[in-house]
């Protein structure tokens, strides 16, 4: 008799524990910013993206991942404001301090030096696609701001014999 109720003491004691240890986990979620980006036509490719601050030497963890549908690769970018007044194609990108590609991921980043920063969601796909995208930073808040949609162009065609990358930029 003893042993049973010290047996469903002990369970009750670890259900306790593992219940406040569920909620502080479940406590730590980040917000998420939504984005629908159009299907990639012939002349261009759309794209969309927040802008955030850091300190040099801060770590972030940029999570996106695809929202409904069949999955879509979509390319992430982590660049500087100066990037996007550059001339860029959808093929390439824009010149970036990160990349990856996939219908869902997760980026661990350490800022370079101090300053502003963007990431980017570009659709290089025929097919529409909506997402969502977090930034967290170890031990700070990470205030993110829409810098909206826009359009690349697609590279233009190649009308020569040598048609390698270098002549398309």
């Amino acid at each position: 008799m003893r042993l049973t109720k010290s047996i469903i003491a002990y369970v009750l004691i670890l259900a306790v524990l593992v219940s406040f240890a569920s909620s502080s986990v479940s406590a730590q979620t980040y917000p998420a910013s939504s984005f629908s980006l159009g299907g990639t036509s012939a002349v261009a490719c759309w794209y969309w993206g927040v802008m955030f601050n850091a300190t040099q030497g801060q770590r972030f963890t940029v999570t996106w991942s695809e929202t409904g549908g069949p999955p879509t690769s979509l390319d992430l970018y982590i660049v500087t404001p100066s990037s996007l007044s550059e001339r860029w194609f959808c093929d390439t990108g824009p010149v970036e301090l990160y990349y990856n590609s996939g219908a869902f991921g997760s980026a661990n980043w350490v800022a370079r030096s101090g300053g502003e920063y963007i990431v980017l969601v570009v659709n290089g796909n025929f097919g529409s696609v909506s997402g969502t995208l977090s930034i967290m930073a170890a031990n700070a808040t990470v205030t993110a701001t829409s810098i909206g949609y826009a359009m690349a162009r697609q590279p233009p065609l190649c009308l020569a014999n040598d048609c390698s990358p270098s002549t398309n930029r």
